[in-house]
């Protein structure tokens, strides 16, 4: 099997082209290394140190599978902080599918985001609601003003991907929650959380209100999901959530980590730092039709410390 991984040394793109090593698949890995973060081991194979674009416009060969992850990349501060920052991922994404529509790979993986939902649903934390895909559709006549623009540049790729299909472009847009792991980059809430806690922090540090949100989901069951529907067969544009339809705040993450840990710190609030909307987490209905998630909050988490 050909894979093509771009933004292949980002947190993403390691994991999934180390599935497909493990697999002995053939795996061309491609990433500028723009990212202070972006690391990738050298005992794997080369990787192709280019611009995605530049790699698309070399009209490279068929391949069984395509990872799009090259985008910039950055937490909540880099997000709300520099409103255009995420603006080039529209240049990428535009290059691959204008790609696509002539080399036609067998499948393209587009990591879209559940900040493609709109704001209005994620206020209250006191109304809980589920996300579900149907609730942001490229083709629909309206949609609601998602994340920042990163939302928006994921919700302008999707409907790429969306018009690709009527050239037979075959796209699975996932849509991950909260994704965290042991080698994310510490400008994500959960790598930072962990880090105060493996040093015993006291007050431990969770920035907004604490109440907030989210669905945390592990990078092995963000592939393994993914990799399960690919298996199933993608018909032109596809959706789907990634997560375990479970809310919890940030507080009460921080408190988990604290007690894998053994202390008892006390959870200082930083109201004046970015956070994002009131709450977010997912109906994850498509997904278990094809993928139970695998790995626990509290294991996941314990990961992280050790590692």
């Amino acid at each position: 099997m050909n894979v093509l991984i771009t933004g292949a040394a980002g947190f993403l793109g390691r994991h999934f082209a180390k599935h497909h090593i493990y697999l002995d698949h053939h795996v061309t890995a491609v990433d500028d290394m723009s990212s202070p973060y972006a690391s990738w081991p050298e005992s794997w194979f080369p990787l192709r140190t280019q611009d995605a674009v530049r790699f698309f416009e070399s009209y490279v060969p068929r391949y069984d599978i395509v990872y799009h992850f090259a985008a910039p990349v950055g937490g909540r501060e880099k997000i709300e902080g520099d409103p255009l920052f995420n603006a080039d991922s529209l240049r990428l994404d535009a290059a691959l599918f204008r790609w696509a529509v002539k080399a036609k790979p067998r499948v393209i993986v587009y990591p879209s985001s559940s900040a493609v939902y709109g704001v209005t649903f994620q206020r209250d934390v006191n109304l809980p609601l589920p996300l579900h895909e149907a609730m942001f559709d490229p083709g629909a006549t309206y949609w609601e003003v998602p994340d920042e623009m990163y939302g928006f540049t994921k919700m302008a790729g999707e409907y790429l991907a969306w018009k690709a299909a009527k050239y037979g472009v075959r796209t699975l847009c996932i849509r991950p929650f909260s994704g965290y792991g042991e080698d994310q980059s510490p400008e994500y809430p959960v790598p930072s959380i962990v880090a105060r806690a493996r040093a015993r922090e006291d007050p431990l540090i969770v920035w907004g209100p604490g109440t907030q949100t989210r669905d945390f989901i592990h990078v092995d069951d963000v592939v393994g999901a993914t990799v399960a529907r690919v298996k199933n067969g993608i018909d032109g544009y596809v959706t789907m959530n990634i997560g375990w339809g479970e809310p919890v705040s940030f507080n009460q993450l921080a408190l988990r980590v604290a007690s894998i840990v053994d202390y008892e710190p006390k959870i200082v609030n930083l109201a004046d730092k970015p956070f994002g909307v009131m709450q977010r987490y997912c109906d994850p209905s498509v997904m278990l039709t094809y993928y139970v998630p695998k790995v626990s909050l509290t294991d996941g988490l314990t990961r992280m410390l050790r590692g």
